[in-house]
């Protein structure tokens, strides 16, 4: 008689041929399974969310999609121009209604627990089919957000744009924008709103689980909106930090924010901060504790203009492109949220290298605290990247920064960025519109491309010295009024790029950085000694 020891042992054995055997009847194919070198491929699909536009009674918002054609740096051909199987993008709005008046969640805590299990389950699941997939893991589940609502913009082939007005009235919701097939790889979306408090503009982002920004206020005069939208199924879950000038406020207000799931929480910063806290330049840090977050914060001054702040991440240094020459007064805002104060270099990169600006050489900034440096008509006329770098390089410490822009009698804000690599787009381009690209490290050359939903596209050849930033008006594919634009490195780099819009109607900025076009997917190679310990 064969004892169970016996049967489990020829149990694990059957198990070890099957695996086996599927393992002969699928092997790893091309180089990269000979090598177990990990291929770059082409991303199957994006998802992006883009907040409430904060337009009120008399404003107009216009989204505008872009898919380039084809995928640079990928080894697959799923990134191919031309619709394919499975391909289209489209923009859906959110279909739960925004919750204006959130605050702590008052869910019972078995409720809340179970919320937050079911969020970090799909979390979990989608992440795993993303890995499966060659999708990126931040990718939210927009689509089944949306599914009960019919799409206001639709892009069926690659190598074009569409644009598109927003529904009117202070109550239109934020959208989901999602993109599959031949036309995720590059797929972008901008938000712009004009309104009688200037332009703002931002580009619609992937859901994730930690934002910050620095800048914003709370005095008198100035209205600052965060905007928190869930694109999953579950409930999301958040607490929120903000820094001042004195150190982190502390308020209760800011904790366990309930996310409902498709919706929108929409919070006024000042009421998350307690009476007599008020400033200007604060930090905010949203940290996102069961699901996956797209977080905007939206900031408008009394007859000064009004724009989003776009986010950044906590870093050593930081780079901000983007800074226009035609505009002649600047503001910086530093925050360090650890427990080591930072000592700061402040460098230019203006159009003839590198440049230490007069009177503003360093910025000290206290552990815990912000710090805000007025830099006046720093970039003299000249387009200009910011660069922040520890002034004792052994002795790094994290911060996030970003710069204020005035002028156009509008706003508009800056962050620490990163570089385009294989490609950055962006969507919602308008004539007259400036490109600014900086290579800091080295000589580079880029094609500035541009493209429409007619027309012949345009391509123009630009080179950067080292250290460097240029300004490169792109031209706009014949009939195009709106249009997109992507850049391509060619040689040397890194490339940092931002796109100016700044006319009679006000000023907004975004920073390019890569367009996520495609994804690195570890290889596996054939190796049965992997499955015996």
């Amino acid at each position: 008689m064969i004892n169970r020891t016996t049967q489990s042992l020829l149990g694990a054995l059957g198990v070890l041929a099957l695996a086996l055997g599927v393992a002969e009847v699928q092997p790893p194919k091309g180089q990269a399974a000979a090598t177990g070198d990990s291929v770059r491929t082409a991303v199957q699909q994006t998802s992006l969310v883009c907040p409430p536009p904060l337009q009120g009674s008399s404003g107009t918002t216009q989204y505008s999609l872009a898919v380039p054609a084809g995928t640079v740096g990928s080894s697959g051909s799923s990134g191919s121009s031309g619709s394919g199987s499975g391909a289209g993008a489209a923009l859906t709005a959110l279909t739960t209604p925004i919750n204006g008046s959130a605050t702590a969640s008052s869910a019972s805590p078995s409720a809340s627990a179970s919320a937050s299990t079911s969020a970090k389950t799909s979390s979990a699941s989608a992440k795993a089919s993303a890995r499966a997939s060659g999708q990126p893991t931040t990718s939210a589940s927009a689509a089944s957000a949306s599914a009960s609502a019919s799409p206001i913009a639709q892009q069926t082939q690659a190598g074009g744009a569409t644009t598109v007005k927003a529904a009117s009235g202070s109550d239109a919701p934020g959208m989901a924008a999602t993109a599959g097939g031949a036309l995720a790889p590059g797929f972008t979306v901008q938000q712009t709103t004009a309104g009688s408090n200037g332009l703002s503009g931002t580009g619609c982002t992937p859901a994730g689980t930690d934002f910050w920004f620095a800048g914003a206020d709370t005095d008198k005069g100035t209205t600052a909106y965060l905007e928190l939208s869930n694109p999953q199924d579950a409930n999301a879950d958040a607490d929120i930090q903000i820094f001042g000038a004195d150190g982190e406020v502390d308020d209760t207000s800011a904790a366990s924010i309930n996310i409902p799931a498709h919706g929108t929480s929409q919070l006024l910063l000042s009421s998350l901060v307690q009476q007599g806290n008020d400033g200007q330049n604060l930090a905010v840090h949203v940290l996102v504790r069961s699901g996956q977050l797209a977080a905007a914060l939206h900031e408008s001054q009394d007859g000064n203009g009004s724009d989003w702040i776009p986010s950044t991440t906590l870093g050593s240094t930081a780079l901000i492109p983007g800074l226009p020459g035609d505009v002649s007064k600047f503001g910086l805002t530093v925050a360090v949220p650890g427990d080591v104060d930072a000592d700061l270099r402040i460098q230019l990169a203006s159009q003839s290298g590198w440049i230490t600006p007069a009177g503003h050489e360093t910025i000290h900034v206290k552990a815990g605290m912000v710090n805000y440096v007025d830099l006046g008509n720093v970039t003299r006329g000249q387009p200009a990247t910011l660069r922040l770098t520890p002034t004792d390089p052994k002795a790094p410490t994290p911060f996030v920064a970003s710069v204020l822009a005035s002028g156009h009698g509008d706003i508009a804000y800056l962050a620490g960025s990163a570089p385009v690599i294989r490609r950055g787009t962006v969507a919602g381009n308008q004539s007259g519109a400036s490109v600014l690209l900086t290579a800091p490290a080295g000589a580079a050359t880029v094609t500035v491309s541009s493209l429409g939903s007619g027309g012949t596209p345009t391509d123009k050849t630009v080179q950067i010295q080292a250290g460097a930033t240029v300004a490169v008006q792109p031209q706009a594919p014949s009939g195009a009024s709106t249009f997109a634009v992507t850049i391509t490195p060619t040689s040397g780099g890194p490339v940092y790029a931002a796109r100016e819009i700044g006319d009679h109607s006000g000023l907004t900025i975004q920073q390019i950085a890569d367009d996520g076009s495609t994804v690195l997917i570890p290889s596996v190679i054939q190796n049965p000694a992997i499955l015996v310990q």
